[in-house]
């Protein structure tokens, strides 16, 4: 049963604020509930935050899982913190998984652009000194970069079944998948579901994998799926249908060092 405090103040704004007000709770330890209001079709859904840990999920769409995924074709909403809204027998050890689906889901919607980026924190100043540096911890994929790879992956996948027919695209993908997770370990929890789209079968793993080593399995991923397409079609043209599949993500994933423009390439002609 939802309690409420009263005098609870609030953040609010549109879908686009969502990163930053969840970051806001997050980083305050805030108690509450975050409502978003789908303003195109009928949609409500109520996520309920202790200690700024996501610990309970509410809406229409069926448990907390289902009510997640649902927000990835969100497009416009209404969203709205009231602090001091609690929910009884909450959990947090429960919904971890729920913590990093929602990740999921705003690295989603701001790769296409529906939800704005966090600004990255000021560098740090650089001040002289006798430290002894001391090698820095692996870097871990952000969210958004993994949404931004299942999404490439995904249109790649659409681009070999243009060629090939979509059951040959499939077995040929999960192939070379299965051979790029030999050679880069970190690929080896992952798994091409019949739409296209990854699977993650290890989530753990996944989430512990250096992204130096990630990005490399999925630069030999997309280079490993261009060579096959070669001698259907051409070299050329090969490499001209990854990047018409990849469209507007072309140079964010080239940005990420998975992908490259071959200009001597394409200059042939």
């Amino acid at each position: 049963m939802a309690q409420s405090t009263p005098h609870g103040t609030s953040w609010q704004g549109s879908l686009r604020d969502l990163a930053r007000i969840i970051n806001t709770i997050r980083r305050s330890h805030a108690f509450g509930r975050l409502t978003l209001r789908n303003t195109v079709r009928l949609g409500v859904a109520h996520l309920y935050f202790h200690s700024g840990k996501l610990v309970h999920v509410v809406s229409s769409r069926g448990d907390a899982t289902a009510s997640l995924d649902d927000l990835r074709d969100w497009a416009r909403a209404i969203v709205r913190f009231e602090r001091g809204i609690s929910v009884s027998d909450t959990n947090v050890g429960a919904n971890e998984e729920h913590e990093r689906l929602l990740d999921d889901v705003i690295a989603h919607l701001q790769l296409f652009g529906v939800v704005s980026r966090l600004e990255a924190p000021p560098k740090p100043r650089v001040i002289e000194s006798h430290l002894i540096i001391t090698p820095q911890a692996e870097q871990l994929i952000t969210p958004w970069e993994w949404q931004l790879l299942v999404e490439g992956t995904r249109r790649i996948s659409l681009a070999v079944a243009h060629l090939v027919g979509s059951g040959e695209a499939l077995r040929v993908l999960r192939d070379i998948l299965d051979d790029c997770s030999s050679a880069f370990p970190a690929l080896s929890g992952l798994q091409i579901a019949s739409s296209g789209y990854l699977q993650v079968s290890r989530t753990s793993q996944l989430y512990r994998a250096p992204r130096g080593e990630l990005l490399e399995g999925f630069a030999a991923l997309f280079a490993t799926c261009q060579h096959f397409c070669s001698p259907i079609i051409g070299e050329e043209d090969a490499h001209k249908l990854i990047i018409q599949a990849l469209n507007d993500i072309g140079s964010d994933l080239v940005s990420l060092g998975v992908f490259q423009v071959d200009k001597q390439l394409l200059s042939n002609n």
